[in-house]
């Protein structure tokens, strides 16, 4: 039945991907048109801007999934009740700190946007802040009982609601636009979907999946191993803001907006590209978190199971990377237009690493079931400080290509070689087992 599940899932993950780009490419033109690019720059200097309260919720729903999955395999149930009461405590906790954090921005927004905006746009601003912040406090407790439901394996019922709210919020923000075309709609449709998603998550898991919860004691070193692990992802968050920022902002600064422009481009790419490869991660977390708790973590045995999913996650990027370096050059120039031609060969540089990066991305789920991801975050984070020098040494050298070339080169050096040998020095995976396995039969296709 798990087995089955995880089929079921990997493949509407996939769908639900693959339907979200879809809907992106036809939306945000629509978007644009019907509010205007400076309607539509408000709402996105604030969604980047409330969204750094994102990193606030230090991966509840990872967290979540993996301790109550080895709850699971145990068969303990006073240790799972304990642990989500004790895990819904500290989100509480960290909702607090997000509205905190939430007002403290909203009480500068008018000065950090002063120069740039007029009054009128500061005040649109604020009532966009303030749903999209209400959206990230709701999401938070929604992605806590969420995660209750991947740790039962119910891969279905969150990946065909994520599919449902992907469609709901285009056919709302279509229809509503047609009434009236207001970036206040938008935030509004997501805020009131999150909260649908908090109510069905909850009743899901208290009626069917018939989950109880009951503090019996703090668990200190319980918590104090959570902690830890939130930490690794909270780092790798950063990770994530510094890795998918920095070029812009570098090429912003030494060479002008046009090369941020066709930057941006090509990072809409490179984010199909990696929303498709790491897809399957979630899905797996629950199985590898039961053989952690099983005693089954030879390197072998994590190797072995690694290699079915590893296969999927490299067709599935390898499809898009070897599809765009055949039609990517036309297919930007029919999107976007020919003057945005340098797009793909930026994109074409990043891809190619990250290709090798991701065919072992389920490495992570590996790393999170066993509690060893902070080693990994911090290696990263050094990785990400390197690329930043890199990439401004190489911009002033080589102009607005030296911006990927450098980023291509962090990531191959950091990212796969320092990395795949802490996997086998540490982890001990069975590397030329797991290629040899996973590439098989496999590159010659693509």
């Amino acid at each position: 039945m798990a087995k089955n599940q995880r089929k079921i899932g990997m493949l509407l993950s996939y769908a639900n991907s693959l339907l979200t780009v879809a809907v992106n490419i036809f939306l945000t033109p629509f978007l644009v048109r019907s509010l205007g690019a400076s309607e539509y720059g408000v709402y996105q200097m604030m969604s980047s801007f409330a969204g750094y309260l994102v990193l606030m919720n230090f991966g509840t729903s990872t967290v979540m999934t993996r301790y109550v999955s080895i709850a699971l395999a145990k068969k303990d149930k006073k240790s799972e009740k304990n642990f989500i009461a004790t895990c819904l405590l500290i989100t509480v906790g960290l909702g607090v700190l997000i509205v905190a954090a939430a007002v403290v921005l909203f009480v500068f927004l008018d000065s950090i946007y002063s120069a740039s905006l007029t009054q009128e746009q500061i005040d649109k601003a604020k009532v966009l802040y303030i749903f999209i912040s209400g959206n990230i406090l709701v999401t938070l407790f929604a992605q806590a009982f969420q995660g209750i439901i991947t740790a039962y394996e119910k891969f279905v019922v969150n990946n065909l609601w994520q599919i449902v709210r992907v469609v709901l919020k285009a056919v709302l923000i279509i229809s509503l636009f047609m009434i009236k075309a207001d970036s206040v709609v938008i935030v509004a449709v997501d805020l009131v979907l999150s909260v649908a998603l908090l109510l069905f998550a909850m009743c899901y898991v208290l009626f069917k999946l018939k989950v109880r919860w009951k503090l019996y004691f703090w668990d200190k070193e319980l918590v104090s191993s959570a902690a830890l692990f939130s930490m690794a992802i909270f780092l790798q968050s950063i990770v994530n803001q510094v890795n998918s920022k920095v070029d812009i902002t570098v090429l912003g600064i030494m060479t002008g907006p046009e090369s941020a422009t066709r930057y941006s481009v090509a990072m809409q790419i490179f984010t199909v590209f990696s929303t498709v490869s790491t897809a399957a991660m979630a899905v797996y977390l629950p199985k590898f978190s039961r053989m952690c708790a099983n005693g089954e973590t030879d390197g072998m045995s994590i190797t072995k199971a690694m290699v079915a999913p590893s296969r999927v996650q490299t067709l599935a990027s390898g499809a898009i990377m070897f599809g765009f370096l055949v039609c990517g050059r036309d297919f930007i120039n029919v999107w976007m237009g020919s003057e945005y031609g340098l797009s793909w060969l930026i994109a074409v540089i990043i891809l190619v690493p990250s290709f090798l990066l991701y065919s072992n991305g389920i490495i992570v789920s590996v790393l999170d079931a066993m509690g060893k991801r902070l080693v990994r975050s911090a290696i990263l984070v050094g990785v990400a400080l390197c690329n930043i020098v890199i990439t401004v040494i190489l911009v002033h050298f080589f102009g607005e290509i030296g911006a990927p070339i450098g980023t291509a080169i962090a990531t191959l050096i950091g990212s796969v070689i320092i990395m795949n040998i802490y996997y086998v020095k540490v982890i001990k995976i069975k590397l030329g087992y797991f290629c040899k396995h996973t590439f098989k039969g496999i590159i010659p296709a693509l």
